[in-house]
């Protein structure tokens, strides 16, 4: 694909990585998504970067469910910011996606806690605030990129022609949802289904229609942190389990988000998860208040000790494929894609 200009509103003087992106509201976006804090915008061209391509959503998304098709940076990259524009566009996974409505998409989500500017588009401004929430995951697209390739790459998990099920206990905007669907469809699984949960159900009832659009699951409006809610979970193998909301950059995590949920799932599926793969693998957080750091892994049911089950963490690094990975550096090799 050839380099086309075209006009949006960012600051180059925000960076993902030093030197590395000025230029790419993509990057813009994914740092305000980090900090909240608005552009002081400027006219300058941006430069549509070279993964990305004028395939709609839904056709990335075959494309990588085919086993033939190899699993590219680029494709993960067109899939993660294409899924966050179809997030807030309704119906927009069936067409291709020009790149100045994309960028302008991520400029604006980078200023929607601020005032709406002079020709925003008010329900799409509101859309933003409305599911801001779940969206500040997914609008980090070299981190949303990351998170589907550490999931794809667990293809241990996946037998051919056999079942997978799949539940995120945290679903969020069902990217980890998507990211699992299109694993066990490499791996040409016979009988897939993958589940979500997600108490909200503002973000809850969106997430379900993209996800179902895109054939990629379903997701229930149910409180995850109560056993009951694991009825169509119980007695059955589960072979993956994700929670999206670990991935949260100044995310905090408690009981009531997190611990809770967890504990609620292992006591509801009990040893069906025994030769399950989970994302992440672990997760290591930090407690202002006490000064403590925790290591949560499925050993510890993710867990905190008793003593600090009512405190707060911030999540400092995942643990994937077996290494801890900060949470700064997730994303950090699709940078180069950007520019």
């Amino acid at each position: 694909m050839s380099k086309t200009s075209v006009h949006n509103m960012f600051d180059p003087t925000h960076s993902a990585v030093s030197g590395g992106v000025t230029g790419s509201p993509l990057a813009s976006a994914g740092m305000q998504a980090r900090n909240f804090t608005a552009l002081v915008g400027c006219q300058a061209p941006a430069i549509v970067p070279e993964f990305y391509t004028s395939d709609s959503l839904a056709s990335d998304v075959e494309h990588l469910c085919d086993p033939g098709e190899p699993v590219s940076d680029a494709r993960l990259l067109n899939v993660a910011v294409k899924y966050f524009f179809a997030y807030v566009h309704e119906n927009a996974h069936r067409d291709p996606v020009p790149y100045g409505e994309l960028a302008a998409l991520y400029e604006r989500f980078s200023r929607h806690q601020s005032m709406n500017e002079p020709g925003d588009d008010i329900e799409i401004m509101n859309r933003l605030r409305m599911w801001s929430p779940v969206l500040r995951v997914l609008a980090d697209a070299p981190k949303a990129a990351h998170l589907m390739r550490a999931v794809l790459s667990r293809t241990e998990t996946v037998r051919e022609n056999g079942s997978f099920l799949g539940v995120d206990i945290g679903a969020g905007t069902g990217i980890m949802l998507l990211a699992m669907q299109i694993l066990a469809r490499r791996g040409r699984c016979a009988d897939i289904q993958t589940l979500g949960y997600q108490s909200d159900p503002l973000s809850g009832e969106r997430t379900h229609d993209l996800i179902h659009s895109l054939g990629a699951g379903a997701v229930m409006l149910a409180d995850p942190t109560r056993r009951n809610a694991y009825a169509l979970v119980r007695g059955r193998s589960v072979d993956f389990v994700a929670n999206e909301i670990m991935a949260g950059i100044q995310q905090t995590l408690a009981a009531d988000n997190c611990f809770d949920k967890y504990r609620a799932f292992f006591e509801a599926v009990g040893d069906s998860v025994d030769r399950a793969e989970f994302f992440p693998e672990g997760l290591i957080a930090h407690s202002a208040a006490t000064r403590a750091s925790v290591i949560l892994v499925r050993e510890n049911g993710f867990q905190p000790p008793t003593e600090y089950l009512g405190e707060k963490f911030i999540p400092q690094g995942l643990i994937l494929e077996g290494r801890v990975v900060p949470m700064h550096r997730l994303g950090g090799d699709f940078y180069r894609c950007l520019t």
